[in-house]
Formats: C-alpha cells, structure tokens, sequence
C-alpha cells in the first residue's frame, strides 16, 4: 500500500474542541486506528493503522492539547481524503490472552520541524452518510525533542493507558491487564491477559481511560507559561531521558506500571537532585517487562521469569522495593464515591501561598484511589519529610482509610511530591472543580524546584548520582538478589549430582 502524507497545515493553531462521539461499543465503530509508535520529535515521521467498517475516505485531523483560548486543543491541520479499507479482524495469542491488530499503515505523517513538543490527538474521520452520521475516533501520541533542555520534562503514561486498555470493547474479545470478557459478556479478572500491545486501537472513542486529568494538566501548566519538554514510559524504559536537562520530572497521570528500566530512570534522577512531582495516586505499582511493542504483567507468580532481576512482575513492594521508598507514600486503597483533602502542617512553606489554616478542607479532591505512609514497608530516605495533608474516606469495602499528601526532600536536594489522589490535576484548571488554592501551592512547589533551592553544578549532580549507583549496587540487598540465581543453579547442580548412582 501506498503511503500518503498529504497534509494542510493551518495558519495558525486554532482552538476548538474536537468532536468525537461517544461509542458503545467498538464492533460498531465506523473507524478505528492506532499510530506506529507513542513519541515522534520534528522532522521525524509517524505512520497511520486505520481500519473502517466499510471501504471509504478518511480525513485524518491533528490537534495539540494546550491552552488555546477557552479551548484544551489547538487544530493543527488535516490530511487530504485517504481511502480506507477494512483491516483483518484482531487477532488473541492463546498464551498470554494479547491482542494485536497486524493491520497495514494507511497515511504517515510527517511532523514538521517548527511543530512544539507536546500531548497530541489525531482524530480519524470519515465522511457522513446518507443519515447525516459520521463515525470519528481519537488516536493518541505525543511530540518531543529529548535534546532540549527544559525546566520540566512532563512524562505521559503511555504505558498505563495501554494496561486500562480493553479493545476490542465488544463484550467478547476485549482482554487489558485486569478482565477479559466471558461468555456472558461480563468483565471476569481471571480472563485477563498477561500481555498487552501497543499494535492496536484504543477502546471506544480512543482517548485513553486516564488521558483527561493528564490534559487538565498540560492545560494548566501551559497557561502559567511553564518550559515544559515531553517524554513517554517507553522513553523512560529505553533510558533516553537524561534528567540532568531537566529540574524536576512531572508525572501529571496515573502511573501505575513500571518497568525496572524506568524506575532506574526515576532513581538516576533523584540521585542527581533532580526533583520528581506525582500529581496523582497508585504510581510505579506494578513491576512490568517492555519487550518490543509489548507489555506483560503476570500480576503473580505464574510469571515464568523468576530469576532476571529485579523478578517477576508482581507488584514492586512484593519485591521488597515498595514504592514509598522513592516516592514518601504509596497506594491504599479504591476511594468510594469521593472525599475532602483536610489540610495539615498549614505552617509549611507548601501551604503559605494557598492562604490555607490547620484542618481547611478541599471538597471532594479525594477520589479515584488514595495514597499513605505504609509503616510496614521501608520509608523513604530523606532529609525533610511533610505529610500535608490527613484525609479519612470511605473505601471500596465501606472501610475507613486515610489519604496522605506528601512532600519529602532526597539526600541529593531532590524534592519528591505524591498527591496523593486522583483529583489533584483537575483542581489545577478543569471547569467546575477548579481551586485557586490548589493552583497556588502546586506553584509554589514548581517555582521552589525551578529555583534550583542550593542545588549543586550540573557536574557535581552527575558525579553524585554514580557515586549513589555505586553505593546502591553495593547494598547487602542488591548483592543477594544477584547471588539468589547463582545460588539457585549451584543447588540445582549439587542435587544432580548427589542423585548419580
């Protein structure tokens, strides 16, 4: 097939709001597609998959998410008509439950130079019928120059978008990390897959489960005027993220799976003193393997990968590496319905801009799932620790939990700040939950971190992060995990011979 790349630019970006309909389910959507890869930089190309439930045009529309006006997205252009045919039915790996979609590319963009990094959405559209219907759906991706230095490099979840992701949303085929679908139709959790991949189209409309609360983000961020670069999990997994060009790492979603490559990105970072803010719950959770396009995640010990560090993907505190230890706090619980954030320690620099006194409550920001300080598991290593914020919720169960926001300051004069919930990103500027008080604190966490707060030159930030590798490699922890496969096969060794006649 050959690949078109017709593509009208608009003069300028123009705020809108792209219209995508919603889906009930995809074995009746008029199109459907993914792109070649989750990051792209300018000049570089990315290529279409789009299949249509009947042979017609698409018109392929991209957009940035940012501040346009009173609008979350700016059109950029469009494609000319590109014709379209329908593409083989997703095919199931029996193994590991993985759908994929081996559909041939339909158009290539090439992303012009002068385009900025960013969050991206196409919108694949093809004409009305005769009832005046017309079928669209949102693929996702994100432009970045991995070169640039920046006083934030914002990281989109991509690998946690794949892991929610159920298509085929038909209530038959459809498997993510957590269901698949019985014969009743319903989501069952022993159906899930072990393995996802990114060779296929996201559920229903498109918009990844988690992308809007990172986009209530992005938006807010870009109205402050902040210098912001972009980045993916797979960046992070593929170690392409040097964090000395950056103050502070921004992980604006929830980012609940993560490699071991990228948690030694996170820890590289901490290391150098370089600042890292979750602005929502339940991150670096579960321990995944990238391999290729593909995420798996056991989520027990079937995993038949026992003996590769750091083991088998299971959640990371079950590998005696809980997340608190680089984050200050780490998941609870579900949150039923939702719950005020209750305000605590209002006399930290934190709080002061916020003009907030001891036990002032933001109605309603606890929600979607909650983080807290873990007694049971190793805390994390610091020099200053606040917890800003105590707030008792009803959890899935009908239990009483408590949420905790927490800020904590890293040997190297890094600052790590956890939110705590779900809500966080959309008191930053969504319309109807928007609070000014929560804008101004995350202010003034940001411009603390861009301040560069007595931190150490670029060089002696470097040299500090490999003396903390070395040191960290050294640990009687991390010498017994490498020992335990040597050990292992030297005892298989020495039954086998003890077995000999």
């Amino acid at each position: 097939m050959r690949l078109l790349d017709g593509f009208a630019p608009t003069a300028a970006a123009i705020g809108t709001t792209p219209d995508v309909p919603d889906l009930g389910d995809d074995a009746r959507a008029a199109v459907k597609g993914f792109a070649s890869a989750t990051a792209v930089a300018p000049g570089e190309s990315l290529d279409f998959h789009i299949s249509v439930a009947e042979p017609q045009d698409v018109t392929v529309e991209i957009y940035r998410v940012g501040a346009y006006g009173d609008h979350r997205a700016g059109l950029l252009g469009s494609s000319t008509p590109v014709a379209a045919v329908p593409q083989p039915e997703p095919v199931t790996d029996p193994e590991t439950g993985m759908i994929t979609c081996l559909w041939e590319p339909t158009w290539r963009l090439n992303v012009p130079a002068d385009w900025k990094s960013g969050a991206y959405l196409a919108v694949l559209r093809t004409a009305r019928d005769a009832e005046g219907a017309a079928g669209a759906n949102y693929v996702p991706f994100t432009v970045r120059d991995l070169h640039r230095r920046a006083s934030w490099l914002v990281v989109v979840p991509f690998a946690c978008y794949q892991a929610y992701n159920m298509y085929p949303f038909d209530n038959a085929r459809g498997k993510n990390l957590y269901y698949g679908f019985d014969e009743s139709g319903e989501q069952a959790s022993k159906l899930r897959a072990s393995s996802v991949s990114f060779q296929r189209p996201y559920e229903l409309t498109g918009m990844p489960r988690e992308a809007e609360r990172v986009h209530d983000f992005v938006v807010w961020a870009e109205r402050q005027g902040y210098d912001m670069e972009y980045a993916t999990s797979e960046d992070l997994d593929r170690g392409r993220v040097d964090p000395l060009n950056h103050k502070g790492l921004i992980f604006p979603g929830h980012d609940e799976y993560w490699s071991a490559s990228m948690r030694k990105s996170l820890v590289k970072a901490q290391d150098s003193g370089v600042s890292t803010v979750f602005l929502q719950a339940n991150n670096v959770y579960w321990h995944i393997r990238y391999e290729g396009t593909t995420i798996t995640c056991f989520k027990s010990r079937r995993d038949p990968v026992k003996t590769k560090r750091p083991g088998q993907t299971v959640m990371w505190r079950d590998l005696r590496l809980p997340e608190q230890e680089l984050l200050g706090a780490q998941y609870v619980s579900l949150v039923k319905g939702d719950a005020p954030l209750v305000v605590t320690n209002a006399d930290h620099w934190f709080w002061q801009a916020a003009g907030v006194s001891e036990g002032d409550t933001f109605p309603g920001l606890v929600g979607g799932e909650a983080d807290a300080v873990h007694d049971k598991y190793q805390k994390a290593d610091g020099t200053e620790f606040a917890v800003l914020a105590r707030s008792p919720y009803t959890d899935g169960a009908d239990g009483t939990r408590e949420q905790q926001t927490v800020l904590h300051r890293k040997p190297s004069g890094a600052w790590v700040f956890d939110a705590g919930t779900f809500f966080w990103p959309m008191a930053l500027g969504r319309e109807g939950f928007a609070d000014p008080r929560i804008e101004a604190a995350t202010a003034a966490l940001l411009a603390r971190i861009a301040a560069g707060d007595g931190l150490a030159s670029r060089s002696a930030r470097r040299r500090a992060a490999l003396t903390a590798a070395v040191k960290r490699e050294a640990s009687p922890s991390a010498v017994s995990a490498k020992a335990k496969p040597v050990v292992k096969r030297v005892g298989r060794k020495v039954k086998r011979t003890l077995k000999r006649p």
